[in-house]
Protein backbone atom coordinates (compact mmCIF):
# COMPACT_ATOMS: atom_id res chain seq x y z
CA UNK A 1 0.00 0.00 0.00
CA UNK A 2 1.15 3.36 -0.76
CA UNK A 3 0.64 6.69 0.10
CA UNK A 4 -0.44 9.30 -3.01
CA UNK A 5 -1.18 12.42 -1.34
CA UNK A 6 -2.34 14.11 1.77
CA UNK A 7 -4.92 16.39 2.24
CA UNK A 8 -4.77 19.06 5.47
CA UNK A 9 -8.61 20.54 5.13
CA UNK A 10 -8.78 23.51 7.28
CA UNK A 11 -12.35 24.91 8.20
CA UNK A 12 -14.06 27.17 10.16
CA UNK A 13 -12.77 24.94 13.63
CA UNK A 14 -10.04 22.92 13.08
CA UNK A 15 -7.52 21.45 10.32
CA UNK A 16 -8.63 17.91 9.71
CA UNK A 17 -5.88 15.46 8.13
CA UNK A 18 -6.33 13.04 5.34
CA UNK A 19 -4.80 10.40 2.86
CA UNK A 20 -5.21 9.30 -0.20
CA UNK A 21 -4.29 5.52 -0.63
CA UNK A 22 -3.79 3.46 -3.29
CA UNK A 23 -5.41 0.92 -2.50
CA UNK A 24 -8.25 -0.32 0.35
CA UNK A 25 -6.33 -1.50 3.05
CA UNK A 26 -6.59 -5.56 3.93
CA UNK A 27 -6.69 -6.20 7.24
CA UNK A 28 -5.78 -9.13 8.81
CA UNK A 29 -6.50 -9.51 12.98
CA UNK A 30 -4.67 -11.28 15.45
CA UNK A 31 -5.49 -11.57 19.04
CA UNK A 32 -4.12 -9.94 22.24
CA UNK A 33 -6.47 -10.52 25.20
CA UNK A 34 -9.86 -8.78 24.62
CA UNK A 35 -8.23 -7.26 21.47
CA UNK A 36 -8.16 -8.26 17.60
CA UNK A 37 -5.69 -5.96 16.20
CA UNK A 38 -5.79 -5.77 12.28
CA UNK A 39 -2.77 -4.67 10.45
CA UNK A 40 -1.86 -3.87 6.64
CA UNK A 41 1.39 -1.82 5.83
CA UNK A 42 1.06 0.21 8.75
CA UNK A 43 -2.54 0.88 8.67
CA UNK A 44 -4.62 -0.08 11.78
CA UNK A 45 -8.23 -1.30 12.47
CA UNK A 46 -8.90 -2.41 16.29
CA UNK A 47 -12.15 -4.45 17.80
CA UNK A 48 -12.47 -5.15 21.54
CA UNK A 49 -14.61 -7.98 22.43
CA UNK A 50 -17.98 -6.58 24.91
CA UNK A 51 -21.14 -8.72 25.23
CA UNK A 52 -23.98 -6.89 23.65
CA UNK A 53 -26.62 -6.02 26.61
CA UNK A 54 -29.80 -5.28 26.34
CA UNK A 55 -30.82 -3.01 22.83
CA UNK A 56 -26.79 -2.36 22.67
CA UNK A 57 -25.17 -4.20 20.14
CA UNK A 58 -21.81 -3.27 18.39
CA UNK A 59 -22.70 -2.42 15.07
CA UNK A 60 -26.57 -2.02 15.91
CA UNK A 61 -25.78 -6.29 15.74
CA UNK A 62 -24.74 -5.81 11.91
CA UNK A 63 -23.73 -9.06 11.39
CA UNK A 64 -19.90 -9.40 9.32
CA UNK A 65 -16.80 -11.89 9.16
CA UNK A 66 -13.24 -10.84 10.65
CA UNK A 67 -10.61 -12.60 9.17
CA UNK A 68 -7.58 -13.59 11.56
CA UNK A 69 -4.25 -14.01 10.77
CA UNK A 70 -4.30 -17.97 11.36
CA UNK A 71 -6.67 -18.02 8.55
CA UNK A 72 -10.23 -18.92 10.60
CA UNK A 73 -12.55 -16.45 11.20
CA UNK A 74 -14.33 -14.63 13.59
CA UNK A 75 -18.63 -14.28 13.37
CA UNK A 76 -19.27 -10.72 14.63
CA UNK A 77 -23.05 -9.91 15.30
CA UNK A 78 -22.71 -6.76 18.04
CA UNK A 79 -19.85 -8.15 20.43
CA UNK A 80 -16.66 -6.64 18.43
CA UNK A 81 -16.73 -3.15 19.43
CA UNK A 82 -14.48 -0.76 17.65
CA UNK A 83 -11.90 1.26 20.32
CA UNK A 84 -8.15 1.68 20.49
CA UNK A 85 -5.60 -0.19 22.35
CA UNK A 86 -4.19 2.50 25.14
CA UNK A 87 -0.66 1.05 23.96
CA UNK A 88 -1.34 2.47 20.42
CA UNK A 89 -2.83 5.61 21.27
CA UNK A 90 1.00 7.41 20.73
CA UNK A 91 1.67 5.27 17.79
CA UNK A 92 -1.14 6.02 15.54
CA UNK A 93 -2.43 8.74 13.77
CA UNK A 94 -6.55 8.98 13.25
CA UNK A 95 -7.24 10.60 10.01
CA UNK A 96 -9.64 10.17 7.36
CA UNK A 97 -8.32 7.57 4.10
CA UNK A 98 -9.59 6.67 0.70
CA UNK A 99 -8.58 6.07 -2.79
CA UNK A 100 -8.76 8.26 -5.75
CA UNK A 101 -11.18 5.64 -7.47
CA UNK A 102 -13.21 5.78 -4.55
CA UNK A 103 -13.31 9.89 -3.73
CA UNK A 104 -13.97 10.11 -8.03
CA UNK A 105 -17.20 8.10 -6.87
CA UNK A 106 -18.32 9.53 -3.40
CA UNK A 107 -15.58 12.14 -2.60
CA UNK A 108 -15.88 10.57 1.91
CA UNK A 109 -13.14 9.52 3.60
CA UNK A 110 -13.52 6.75 5.98
CA UNK A 111 -11.57 6.92 9.59
CA UNK A 112 -7.98 5.26 9.53
CA UNK A 113 -5.67 4.49 12.38
CA UNK A 114 -1.97 5.16 10.70
CA UNK A 115 1.44 4.75 12.06
CA UNK A 116 3.40 7.66 12.78
CA UNK A 117 6.17 7.03 11.16
CA UNK A 118 4.99 6.52 7.34
CA UNK A 119 2.88 9.74 8.07
CA UNK A 120 5.72 11.31 9.36
CA UNK A 121 8.16 10.23 6.35
CA UNK A 122 5.72 11.02 3.85
CA UNK A 123 5.15 14.62 5.10
CA UNK A 124 8.93 15.13 5.30
CA UNK A 125 9.21 14.52 1.17
CA UNK A 126 5.87 15.98 0.38
CA UNK A 127 3.63 18.92 0.62
CA UNK A 128 0.32 18.27 1.45
CA UNK A 129 -2.26 19.92 -0.58
CA UNK A 130 -5.21 22.18 1.38
CA UNK A 131 -7.72 21.00 -1.48
CA UNK A 132 -10.22 18.84 0.53
CA UNK A 133 -11.59 18.08 -3.00
CA UNK A 134 -8.77 17.26 -5.41
CA UNK A 135 -10.45 14.12 -5.92
CA UNK A 136 -13.78 14.76 -6.40
CA UNK A 137 -14.30 15.01 -10.12
CA UNK A 138 -17.73 16.69 -9.75
CA UNK A 139 -16.21 19.62 -8.21
CA UNK A 140 -14.70 23.05 -9.44
CA UNK A 141 -11.57 22.46 -7.50
CA UNK A 142 -10.83 18.54 -8.87
CA UNK A 143 -7.13 18.02 -9.55
CA UNK A 144 -5.75 21.46 -7.93
CA UNK A 145 -3.35 20.37 -5.37
CA UNK A 146 -3.39 24.00 -3.37
CA UNK A 147 -6.24 26.23 -3.42
CA UNK A 148 -7.33 29.59 -1.78
CA UNK A 149 -9.19 29.09 1.01
CA UNK A 150 -11.50 30.89 2.99
CA UNK A 151 -10.10 30.04 6.38
CA UNK A 152 -6.40 31.46 5.09
CA UNK A 153 -6.89 33.70 7.43
CA UNK A 154 -8.43 32.08 10.52
CA UNK A 155 -6.67 33.19 13.95
CA UNK A 156 -4.18 30.11 14.82
CA UNK A 157 -3.65 28.85 11.10
CA UNK A 158 -5.23 25.63 11.90
CA UNK A 159 -2.36 23.66 12.08
CA UNK A 160 -3.59 19.87 12.38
Amino acid sequence: MKIIDIIDHRNKYKTRRFVVINRKPKYLYERKGIWLIGEDSGFFNFYYHQAPSGRFYAFCGRKFDIPLKDGSIEKAFGQWWYGIPSGYSDLIYRLGCGTPEALGRCNVFCSAAVDRAIIDKWLSENEPSNNYHKYDNRHSDFGKHVIKSRWENVEGGGKP
